[in-house]
């Protein structure tokens, strides 16, 4: 979600959701639903291993202190408003096969992956100790990977290659094939950033 300067950018995600109905949006989220039928409730949505609460219907967010991010909060409404239900399909593919994805590749490149490859390009165990403090799932590709939720609907995963005498260290961050259909390559870039800048933060400690 692209803003305009001096935009705040909860306005239109906040005005959209004020519209739709919690109980349903449950359904298509995959989140839980407590309270009226329609009007007034609260949506829990499962953020990286934990929840979120969406109040209805003045539409404000709590999270937990380690996820309350101004980031983390603006993506769970903006994935409310834009999920069309559509469960992963388990096919992951690169940042640049998503619609639009090429325009901000090199964004990805140099704030996603560099970082994660130049700070545990040479511990594959100490990017495995980051992971499994956010709640990843161990894959099998590269020397080190783990998928996570960002939202119930939203998997990314982060590979990582770590580096020899031939070859320099190397991390890429991948997407289930149907991560568009619930936020926009924008949204994703920042979601990439969210996950890796705490993957950093996490093994920050005795480096």
């Amino acid at each position: 979600m692209e803003m305009q300067r001096g935009e705040d950018p909860f306005n239109d995600p906040v005005s959209r959701l004020k519209s739709m109905k919690g109980i349903e949006l449950a359904g298509r989220a995959g989140g839980e639903w407590s309270g009226s039928g329609e009007g007034t409730g609260e949506l829990t949505v499962p953020v990286l291993g934990q929840s979120f609460t969406v109040a209805w219907p003045e539409i404000t967010i709590e999270a937990p202190e380690s996820l309350g991010s101004f980031s983390l909060k603006l993506l769970c409404l903006l994935y409310l408003t834009g999920t069309d239900g559509t469960p992963p399909s388990g096919e992951w593919i690169a940042y640049r096969e998503l619609p639009n994805g090429r325009f901000y590749e090199p964004v990805v490149k140099r704030s996603v992956e560099e970082p994660l490859a130049a700070w545990y390009g040479d511990s594959a165990d100490g990017f495995a100790a980051a992971c499994g403090a956010l709640s990843g799932e161990r894959l099998e590709m590269g020397d080190a990977s783990f998928a996570f939720s960002l939202f119930p609907k939203v998997r990314l995963a982060f590979v990582l290659w770590t580096g020899d005498d031939e070859f320099p260290a190397r991390a890429q961050v991948l997407f289930d094939s149907s991560a568009s259909q619930h936020l926009n390559a924008f949204d994703l870039r920042m979601g990439a950033q969210e996950i890796s800048g705490r993957l950093i933060r996490a093994g920050g400690a005795g480096r």
